[in-house]
């Protein structure tokens, strides 16, 4: 598949994603929260974020299996990386947002404070993940190098 195609299939499931979870979001909060879109877009263009990145790493980590039997170190590390990214957003913000939820401030507030949160935990995870060897583990039997 060429880059154009795979970034046109990604662009797709991210627009279907943000609006399954945009408008089931509104949906399912407008008799508890007005206006509910507050809530609703902002978890829909996260999901549709989200869903463009993972499903183009997807999509490429799929073609190099069929192709050669293997993928790429470099693109099994920036999937691991969006993942990780991707927890990191959504337990560092979702907490952050919902301590200060809990507190005397409102919930725009409590959003708006939790979304640095959550993008400086995202990047942290996915630079942690990113930078961590692999090949490192213990696989072979052999003791280190330098080991008398």
């Amino acid at each position: 598949m060429n880059s154009i195609l795979k970034v046109a299939v990604s662009v797709v499931v991210g627009i279907i994603g943000f609006l399954v979870i945009g408008i089931g979001v509104t949906e399912a909060l407008d008799p508890y929260v007005w206006p509910s879109a507050m809530l609703g877009l902002p978890a829909g263009l996260t999901a549709g974020i989200a869903l463009v990145l993972l499903t183009h790493l997807g999509v490429t980590y799929r073609e190099e299996i069929t192709a050669t039997g293997r993928s790429t170190e470099r693109t099994v590390r920036r999937l691991r990386a969006t993942i990780a990214g991707i927890i990191g957003f959504v337990a560092g913000g979702g907490l952050a947002a919902v301590v200060l939820w809990t507190q005397a401030v409102g919930l725009a507030t409590a959003m708006i404070f939790g979304l640095p949160v959550g993008i400086f935990v995202a990047v942290l995870a996915a630079v942690l993940v990113s930078r961590r060897d692999g090949t490192s583990r213990a696989s072979s039997g052999s003791p280190p190098a330098n080991s008398p």
